[in-house]
């Protein structure tokens, strides 16, 4: 990669990268390999996809040294973007190969569509990575398993990879056609699979009165969504509406996963919320699990397992 100026990485980017060995695999090519303040470099946040590196920073400058350095530790490409909520922006190419059509990454033996021409998000959030893997173990041939507020469908792939047959909800379709993509690329049949375009409660609602039942029901939204009849969905408001309708469509001994990224919310804020839309809030046992150990800086993802006691 050229550059113009030499500057050497500070020492706290090798003690980042050497933190990672445990976690890259022959089977997990994708991770973060610097997660900001959490290893001593404030505002800088790279993940490693599968050799592309995608830099992120909140400031408006990249560290000078980091295209030299990338270059250094083999990396084929390096974007930035800038995390910014009110303008969000696709990453640009800042040096190495440019990359110019989705690539495979793969995690835990399971393979994902990048899309770096796809705007803010680039189709996998490697903060679930943990997540994924235990949705997977929890999957049983012939059993099922919904996910709500699918985006690229990460969550029902594994679960599909584990034997199960899966229910992709979201307001996206291209999200969802992004999704059987990923099914495609690991040999799975999404015909073998629903995914329904639409409003998670609307399918909550219309599952309950099916009778449906799953052995797994995910239940990772956004912070802040609007549907397409304009009906604002917030989590410290409606999280609990929701997490309780999915609760009432579990089978005997399931389990729903509840996730959220929302920064200002604390554990206990979030369990209460969580045991608000239960019929029976003293019925239900919570788990809280750690988020993978390459986030070394702010754990703003709260993870709760819940299973009836």
């Amino acid at each position: 990669m050229p550059q113009s100026v030499f500057l050497p990485p500070p020492p706290a980017f090798a003690r980042a990268l050497a933190r990672r060995t445990s976690v890259r695999s022959a089977d997990t090519d994708c991770l973060r390999l610097v997660d900001g303040a959490g290893d001593g470099l404030p505002d800088l946040f790279v993940d490693d996809l599968a050799g592309r590196w995608l830099a992120q920073t909140r400031g408006a400058n990249l560290p000078v040294w980091l295209p030299a350095a990338a270059a250094a530790h083999g990396a084929r490409s390096l974007y930035w973007k800038r995390l910014d909520q009110t303008e969000k922006q696709p990453p640009v190419h800042v040096a190495g190969e440019p990359v110019l059509e989705p690539f495979g990454v793969r995690e835990n033996g399971l393979t994902y569509l990048i899309d770096f021409a796809a705007g803010y998000s680039q189709g996998l959030f490697l903060d679930q990575r943990l997540n994924r893997k235990r949705v997977r173990e929890l999957a049983r041939p012939g059993g099922s398993v919904m996910n709500l507020f699918a985006y690229t469908c990460g969550f029902s792939v594994a679960a599909a990879a584990g034997g199960a047959r899966t229910v992709s909800v979201d307001l996206s379709k291209p999200s969802l056609e992004w999704g059987r993509r990923n099914f495609e690329a690991n040999g799975l049949d999404p015909a073998g699979h629903e995914f329904v375009a639409g409003e998670a409660a609307d399918q909550l609602k219309r599952f309950g009165k099916k009778d449906r039942r799953f052995d797994v029901v995910v239940l990772d939204p956004p912070t802040f969504s609007r549907d397409k009849k304009g009906n604002v969905f917030r989590v410290e408001r409606d999280f609990g509406t929701h997490a309780g309708a999915a609760l009432r469509l579990l089978s005997p001994g399931g389990s729903l996963l509840c996730t959220t990224n929302q920064r200002t919310m604390t554990r206990p804020a979030f369990e209460a919320l969580i045991r608000s839309g239960a019929g029976e809030p003293a019925a239900w046992r919570c788990r809280f699990d750690p988020m993978p150990p390459d986030f070394t800086g702010e754990p703003y993802l709260k993870v709760c397992w819940v299973s009836r006691r």
